[in-house]
């Protein structure tokens, strides 16, 4: 079996051309995720929000849009690692045609999964356009393959902060189109990333 990150993707299949720029450097992202992971362990982050006014805004921000999430009694597993098998053998590709390459691959994400009347809702606060990316597919493939949930089931939560312009909330549902179109990118990726030097 060999693991597959998002990150390990990106750099597999060249995904420059499926995403727009990110909108701040990563550091700051980076920033942003362990303030958010810090308060929501209940961690004091008053000192380093009073000290960088823009990340406060941010997480007032996050707040204001999802309140529920920082409530003490809410169900929240925070970057919790879950993995899905993608099988090749399914797709002609057998350990005789391919003995250099696994029988399949595992695709793991880092997801924030709330349990919302015991079912599985995938949150993603970040600084990012509000929109569905192909990493937000990949995470909604991999949750629903993990999960074991029919892809209708499942859900994406995206509070989407951005540097000047205001914070937006956006549902994405998932269905069995998404799922299974998902799953042939990632098949079809993997196949022409082993074919190129």
């Amino acid at each position: 079996m060999h693991l597959l990150t998002l990150s390990d993707l990106d750099r597999t299949i060249n995904t420059n051309q499926l995403q727009e720029p990110p909108l701040v450097p990563s550091y700051m992202q980076e920033r942003l995720q362990l303030l958010v992971k810090q308060n929501l362990m209940g961690l004091p982050v008053e000192p380093i929000l009073n000290s960088y006014p823009q990340f406060k805004l941010w997480v007032f921000q996050l707040k204001e849009l999802s309140p529920s999430l920082f409530l003490p009694q809410r169900k929240l597993l925070v970057d919790i690692p879950i993995q899905a098998k993608l099988d090749r053998i399914k797709r002609g590709v057998t350990e005789e045609s391919s003995s250099l390459s696994p029988a399949f691959k595992a695709i793991q994400v880092r997801a924030n999964v709330g349990l919302v009347k015991g079912k599985p809702k995938l949150f993603e606060w970040a600084i990012r356009h509000p929109v569905l990316t192909w990493q937000d597919r990949v995470k909604l493939w991999v949750a629903a393959e993990f999960f074991e949930l029919e892809p209708h089931k499942l859900q994406l939560i995206v509070l989407a902060l951005h540097p000047t312009q205001r914070a937006r909330k956006v549902q994405f549902t998932w269905n069995s189109k998404q799922h299974r179109q998902t799953k042939n990118w990632l098949e079809t990726a993997m196949t022409r990333g082993q074919n190129e030097p």
